[in-house]
């Protein structure tokens, strides 16, 4: 299978959802990056910061459809351990969260990962302790929010579920 690279075009959703700490003033999530002019880029590509230019999105990567400008939340992976404990991170907007599993199971890049076991932790609140979780294992096609201390304990039993 050859998985083909894709181009973010008029996405940059990237620059409005996380954090993003490489600057002088951190830029606060949910919140549009400076830098940013939305729909058609970075004012600074050439000088962006590592971090910008090491991030990808699934989408970019190739691994989904899912454009993230269009379906409001972008799949990546987190943590260098998110593909041994199969956890995946989304960043949503708050108004798409609902939408999450249905648009997963349609694409079939995120049916895929689903069918291989991963499930999908959602930050989708400026408030850190609030996260959704879509297991289709655990809570079928319902999304289960949790704060922060609940999903290190699903966490756990999910990664216990994978050894």
């Amino acid at each position: 299978m050859t998985i083909k690279k894709k181009e973010c075009g008029d996405c940059n959703l990237c620059c409005k959802l996380p954090e993003i700490n490489y600057f002088k003033e951190k830029k606060e999530s949910f919140k549009w990056c400076d830098n940013c002019n939305v729909g058609v880029g970075c004012k600074i590509y050439n000088e962006r910061p590592k971090g910008c230019r090491d991030f990808y999105c699934l989408y970019h990567g190739g691994l989904t459809n899912l454009k993230p400008n269009k379906v409001g939340f972008f799949i990546f992976i987190e943590r260098e351990e998110a593909t041994t404990k199969k956890i995946l991170t989304i960043y949503s907007e708050p108004n798409r969260l609902e939408n999450i599993p249905k648009l997963i199971m349609k694409d079939p890049g995120g049916y895929n990962l689903v069918d291989q076991g991963y499930a999908f932790h959602i930050r989708y609140s400026k408030n850190d302790d609030e996260i959704a979780i879509f297991d289709l294992e655990k809570f079928g096609m319902n999304l289960k929010k949790v704060s922060r201390k609940e999903k290190e304990n699903i966490c756990s039993q999910h990664n216990n579920q994978n050894i």
